[in-house]
């Protein structure tokens, strides 16, 4: 059961970026939207998301694990894009 709530947990905190993640796709190009994303706060959540998945790997926590690895994948998308600010 508490294997399930770690799954439930790690679901709703992957769920979180996939609308910032979604909008910066969508407006790749467009500098001026993009202005609006704070790179400092996605470069942060990149550190602790790469610490969370090393933390889940090492304590052999795959909902933790997983988590952090796709909220690492979606900060650090975030983060490149917004980094390019718009250009192409």
């Amino acid at each position: 059961m508490v294997e399930l709530i770690g799954y439930l947990a790690s679901l709703g905190a992957m769920s979180m970026w996939v609308p910032q993640a979604w909008r910066v796709h969508r407006h790749r190009r467009d500098a001026a939207v993009l202005a609006g994303v704070s790179v400092p706060a996605y470069a942060t959540a990149v550190l602790f998301n790469a610490l969370l998945l090393a933390y889940g790997v090492g304590s052999d926590s795959a909902p933790v694990a997983l988590s952090g690895a796709v909220n690492l994948v979606m900060s650090a998308f975030i983060v490149a894009v917004v980094s390019r600010g718009g250009r192409r």
